[in-house]
């Protein structure tokens, strides 16, 4: 890569970077809790086969995202056919299986989660010691 396409580059990764630090909350989420996905290292280094996220709760559906490592869920969860219903950072609604989820306290001992609107207006949550 020439030198002034790898500082371009450097550039662009650093000022979003940038941006991404300067997410704040703003609104909490109600109803809605925290709960961290639990699995095994290798389960989730398992790029080619990541926990899956996908658009009805069911083994023979695709998948539309990996399931990320924390959720939001209803306070009392949806769970239908061994999956969690959910939402990824787009509040798009998703099902994610429920074999390696637990609650946030457990996976996080000490740490509070919440559920939150950031200034971008995705989902994100908020992070606080008990």
């Amino acid at each position: 890569m020439k030198r002034s396409a790898l500082l371009a580059f450097a550039t662009l990764i650093a000022s979003g970077t940038a941006f991404a630090a300067n997410l704040k909350p703003v609104k909490p989420i109600d109803g809605y809790k925290c709960v961290a996905i639990d699995a095994p290292e290798n389960v989730q280094m398992d790029f080619q086969h990541p926990i899956p996220m996908k658009d009805v709760p069911d083994d023979a559906a695709p998948a539309f995202a990996p399931a990320p490592i924390i959720l939001a869920v209803k306070e009392t969860p949806e769970i239908r056919n061994g999956y969690i219903k959910s939402m990824n950072f787009a509040f798009r609604p998703g099902w994610v299986p429920t074999k390696w989820i637990r609650p946030y306290s457990e996976v996080h001992p000490g740490m509070l989660c919440a559920p939150y609107v950031m200034t971008d207006g995705k989902l994100g949550f908020k992070f606080t010691k008990e």
